[in-house]
C-alpha cells in the first residue's frame, strides 16, 4: 500500500498564517465576519494551532478523505490544520453531550466565519479565533481555546433554541441567529450545512470515546497494534501464518508461519494494557498466544483448552477479555479475572445451539451481546449488566450458515446472517427491542463480515465459492445501499479499520491470502495479495 496514502501535514508553529491576501482594516463596514472570509483559504492574518499538540497525522489523511466528498467554499481545501479545528470542536461537543447535528452546527459556522483558522489578530473590532467572537464572550485565551470558544457558542445556541429546538431547525438558520451577522449574509451558512454534516459525521466517529467493540472471527482476522499497524493471521492446514503493518497504514510484512491448531478458526482482542490476544480453536485443541509488550513480538502458544467448533473474543467494560466457544454440546464461555490478567475455567451458558457460529458485538452502555448460529436454529445472551453475569438464552430467528454483527453510530447493534436464499438482517430499534429479519439480496451461502466506514457506516461484506459482494449504509444510521459486486469467489473474509478509519478487507482462497482497501472515502483499490501469497484456506 505504499504510495497510496500520502501524508501531506503542514507544520504549527506557535502562530502561522494563512493564504496572502487583503486584511480588512478595523472599523470597515460589517456585519459578520463572513463579509470578508468568503475564500475557503482564508486571509493573511495570524493564527493559533487549534490542537497543542499540532495537527496529527490522521488529521491529514482524513482531510484528503472529505477534499472529493464536499461541494462548496472548502471543497479542495482542507487541510491538516483545518481538520484539527474541525476535530477539536467535534469534541467539544461531545464532551458537551449533544449530537452530531449540533457539532455540524458549529463546523458549518467556522466554515463561513473563518474558513476554519483559529485567527489570533482582530480585524473586525475585537474578534478573533474559530467563531470570530469578541470581547464580551471571554478572554482572548478563551475565545482562542477552540474548546472554550465552541461551548460559549453553544452555550448561546441553547439560549436562542432552547429545549433543544436547534434539532428540527435549519443548520443555516441557527449558525446565522447565533452569530447575528447582516441579513444578506443568512444563506451562507446553509450553503455550508450540507459540508459540515459530512466532516461532522465523519469526526464524530473518529472521536470516538465509547466502549471497544470485538475483532470479527473467521479464518482470516486482523487486530490494531496499539501503534495503529495492523496485524493478520490465516489458518492454514499447516497452522498459524501472521502478517502485520511494516508502518501504520502502510505495507505489509511477508507472511510468517507461526504454528499452532492446524485448519483453525481465528479470534483476536487487545487486553486492556494494549496487548493483542490470539485465540486459536480446532477440532481438537484450543490455544492462544499474545504480544509481550504493546506492539512487540509474540508468546508461545500455550493451550487454552479442547477442540470445538467456533469461536469469538471481545472486551468487557473493564477491559477484561472474554471468550466464547461452540461445540457439540452448546456454548462455553471463559473471561480474564483481571485486566490484562489471569483467566476463569470454563464454564457452561446453560445451554445455546450445539456447533454454532458465533459472533459478538457491544452494546452502547458496556454490555457485551453474543449471538449463536447453527444450522437449524438461532439464539442470543447478553450481559444482565456491565461487567455482569449473562441472562438466559433466547430465540433469534431460524438456522444459517453465517453470522456478523456490528453497530450503528447511535450505538444500536445490527446483525446479518446468510443462508440459501441470501443475506438477512436485523437491528435494534431501541436498547432492549429488535426489528424483524428484512432480506437485504445479496449472494447465497455467503461467509460475513462486517466493517463500519470513518463517518461511522456499517458496511457488511460477504462471499461464497463463486463471487463477493459489498453493500453499505447510506448514511449512518440509515438504510443498506443495494449490493455491489466486489470481486470474486473465495473460502472466507475478514475485515479491520486502519488507524486513519479506512476499512481493509481480507479475503481468502485455496490460492493464499489477498486484501484490498479503501483509497479514499468511498473508493477501493483493486485486489492483491497481502505481500505474498500466504496460506492457502480452505
Amino acid at each position: 500500500m505504499a504510495g497510496v496514502w500520502a501524508l501531506i501535514l503542514g507544520t504549527t508553529a506557535s502562530v502561522s498564517f494563512a493564504r496572502t491576501g487583503p486584511v480588512p482594516g478595523q472599523g470597515d463596514d460589517r456585519s459578520g465576519v463572513s463579509h470578508y472570509f468568503a475564500g475557503p483559504e482564508g486571509l493573511a492574518i495570524p493564527t493559533e494551532p487549534c490542537d497543542p499538540a499540532g495537527p496529527s497525522a490522521t488529521d491529514g489523511i482524513m482531510a484528503g478523505q472529505l477534499n472529493p466528498q464536499l461541494g462548496a467554499k472548502m471543497a479542495g481545501y482542507l487541510d491538516a490544520y483545518k481538520m484539527s479545528c474541525a476535530r477539536m470542536v467535534t469534541q467539544a461537543v461531545k464532551d458537551r453531550g449533544l449530537n452530531p447535528r449540533a457539532a455540524a452546527i458549529a463546523i458549518a459556522t467556522i466554515i463561513v466565519e473563518t474558513s476554519m483558522n483559529n485567527y489570533s489578530q482582530a480585524v473586525d473590532h475585537t474578534s478573533i479565533g474559530l467563531f470570530q467572537q469578541q470581547d464580551w464572550w471571554g478572554t482572548r485565551e478563551q475565545r482562542l481555546n477552540p474548546a472554550y470558544a465552541t461551548n460559549a457558542f453553544l452555550d448561546a445556541m441553547e439560549r436562542v433554541y432552547p429545549g433543544g429546538s436547534w434539532n428540527t431547525a435549519p443548520i443555516g438558520d441557527v449558525c446565522w441567529r447565533v452569530q447575528q451577522p447582516r441579513e444578506d449574509l443568512r444563506h451562507l451558512y446553509g450553503i455550508e450545512a450540507g459540508d459540515a454534516t459530512l466532516i461532522a459525521n465523519a469526526l464524530w466517529a473518529g472521536t470516538s470515546t465509547g466502549p471497544e467493540h470485538p475483532y470479527g472471527s473467521g479464518r482470516v482476522v486482523s487486530g490494531r497494534s496499539a501503534d495503529g499497524r495492523l496485524e493478520a493471521f490465516a489458518a492454514g492446514a499447516d497452522g498459524v501464518h501472521h502478517a502485520w503493518q511494516t508502518t501504520v497504514n502502510g505495507d505489509w510484512s511477508t507472511w510468517r508461519f507461526v504454528g499452532g491448531p492446524r485448519d483453525a478458526q481465528l479470534a483476536v482482542a487487545p487486553n486492556a494494557d494494549g496487548r493483542l490476544e490470539l485465540f486459536a480453536l480446532s477440532d481438537s485443541t484450543f490455544d492462544h498466544m499474545w504480544q509481550t509488550g504493546p506492539s512487540a513480538g509474540w508468546s508461545a502458544w500455550e493451550n487454552f483448552g479442547t477442540g470445538g467448533h467456533r469461536l469469538a473474543a471481545g472486551n468487557n467494560a473493564d477491559g477484561r477479555i472474554e471468550v466464547f466457544a461452540s461445540n457439540t454440546e452448546g456454548v462455553f464461555h471463559r473471561w480474564q479475572t483481571a485486566p490484562s490478567g489471569g483467566w476463569s475455567g470454563w464454564e457452561g451458558t446453560h445451554g445455546g445451539p450445539a456447533n454454532a457460529r458465533l459472533a459478538m458485538e457491544t452494546a452502547p452502555d458496556g454490555r457485551l451481546e453474543v449471538f449463536a448460529l447453527s444450522d437449524s436454529t438461532f439464539e442470543h445472551l447478553y450481559q444482565s449488566g456491565v461487567n455482569g453475569g449473562w441472562s438466559a438464552w433466547e430465540n433469534f430467528g431460524t438456522g444459517g450458515r453465517s453470522v456478523t454483527a456490528s453497530h450503528n453510530r447511535d450505538g444500536r447493534l445490527e446483525v446479518f446472517a446468510s443462508n440459501a436464499d441470501g443475506v438477512f438482517h436485523r437491528w435494534q430499534t431501541s436498547p432492549t427491542t429488535w426489528s424483524a429479519w428484512t432480506g437485504t439480496g445479496g449472494i447465497r451461502d455467503a461467509e460475513l463480515t462486517t466493517s463500519r466506514t470513518v463517518d461511522g457506516r456499517v458496511e457488511v461484506f460477504a462471499i461464497n465459492a463463486t463471487t463477493a459482494s459489498h453493500a453499505w449504509q447510506t448514511a449512518p444510521d440509515a438504510a443498506f445501499s443495494q449490493w455491489e459486486t466486489f470481486g470474486g469467489g473465495g473460502t472466507s473474509i475478514g475485515a479491520a479499520n486502519n488507524a486513519d478509519g479506512r476499512i481493509e478487507v481480507f479475503g481468502t482462497s485455496h490460492a493464499g491470502v489477498y486484501h484490498r482497501w479503501q483509497t479514499g472515502f468511498a473508493t477501493w483499490s483493486q485486489w492483491a495479495w497481502l505481500n505474498d501469497s500466504g496460506p492457502a484456506v480452505t
